[in-house]
């Protein structure tokens, strides 16, 4: 059997999506590539896509919003002017294709998936495919994407927002975003906690910026030191060698640990009872199988202001905002037990650690389906 994952580069979440789920389709015995939809045609083009997007939420933020909520409401909007680019490019991408000649096509972001609508569309692609949701709502693109013949959400609770794409029930798998496999188990919070040469009985607190290093890791650290609480701070840069250099000249008066970018987020999600963080899709997918609270500040608009949305409305985080400062969320969340333990009950009834594995044995039954 054959599988072949598309992704996007639009950020990091989409291609380490693929990367789990190519990893665990390899290991299950299945021959499987992965082709980034836009590079693979030419890369210029994914160049120009990736800093696009990297524009499009930074300088260009309030526009990208409005026209998120353009989308949304059925407003016009640019929408045409993708489908008719991806129309232009899907010749170049059908043959790529055609070189590897899949049996089953996995679609890590809605471009991806969109591309490939429209080669279904014109017959071109005999392969089943697969789409997947890599955010707690639904981009409204997706509703393009509607012949393609399963989609992949991260929880049962956008079942409803997914029929209103056009999507019908038995095209819905709830199997949740494909993680790391290293995310997939929990370590004991206090042996986590002793190998990072932290104390085992006092709160970890983790403040992430994402891969993008949207919002400042250093602020965020000044602000919560200044607790009078008893707790423990583990400060990840990512690739910003800036705000690590920044990061590495303060001094707190909590124990801090101090990393730039780092292998060791599943060791420190482990030990972590909180997490500080942006709301990206995969990042939450992680915390939320380790059933870690999380504190979210600093989302991209448009699909990240809906995951923190979703996150907060069902219990499992608080949100940053001029009137709920990060210190002020912080103090509730140290000095108050049963919310500690709700949240983290909550993050635990919405974590799917298994969702690879599980997206796995999906694409294998398609191979030797019951008779």
């Amino acid at each position: 059997m054959k599988a072949l994952v598309l992704t996007v580069t639009a950020g990091q979440g989409h291609n380490s999506t693929a990367a789990s789920v190519q990893a665990h389709l390899t290991a299950a015995g299945v021959e499987c590539a992965v082709l980034d939809t836009f590079y693979c045609v030419n890369k210029a083009l994914g160049m120009a896509v990736d800093k696009g997007y990297l524009l499009s939420v930074d300088a260009l933020s309030g526009l990208y919003s409005k026209e998120y909520d353009k989308l949304e409401k059925r407003l016009p909007s640019n929408r045409s002017l993708l489908y008719k680019a991806l129309s232009v490019i899907s010749p170049k991408l059908y043959r790529e294709i055609n070189k590897f000649s899949p049996d089953v096509i996995i679609c890590t972001h809605v471009f991806s998936a969109l591309a490939v609508a429209i080669l279904k569309k014109k017959n071109l692609i005999g392969a089943i495919t697969v789409g997947i949701v890599t955010d707690f709502t639904m981009h409204p693109y997706w509703e393009d994407a509607t012949n393609i013949e399963y989609i992949l959400l991260p929880s049962e609770k956008l079942a409803n927002q997914c029929a209103k794409r056009g999507y019908t029930s038995s095209q819905m798998l709830f199997t949740g975003i494909p993680i790391n496999a290293k995310f997939e188990k929990r370590r004991n919070k206090s042996e986590a906690k002793k190998l990072l040469g932290l104390i085992p009985d006092k709160p970890l607190v983790t403040v992430m910026s994402g891969s993008m290093c949207y919002g400042s890791v250093t602020e965020m650290v000044k602000s919560i030191d200044k607790l009078k609480v008893c707790f423990q701070i583990a400060a990840v840069c990512g690739s910003s060698r800036d705000e690590f250099r920044k990061l590495k000249e303060i001094k707190t008066v909590h124990k801090t640990l101090k990393f730039g970018y780092t292998d060791k987020i599943n060791l420190l999600m482990d030990a972590s009872d909180c997490i500080i963080t942006k709301p990206g899709g995969l990042s939450v997918s992680e915390a939320l199988s380790k059933g870690l609270p999380m504190i979210l500040n600093n989302p991209i608009p448009g699909h990240e202001v809906r995951n923190l949305m979703f996150l907060v409305n069902n219990g499992v985080a608080m949100a940053v905002s001029d009137n709920c400062p990060v210190e002020q969320l912080l103090h509730r969340f140290l000095t108050d037990k049963k919310l500690r333990t709700d949240m983290s009950k909550a993050a635990s009834a919405l974590g799917k650690p298994d969702a690879a594995n599980d997206l796995t044995n999906f694409v294998i039954s398609l191979n030797n389906p019951k008779s």
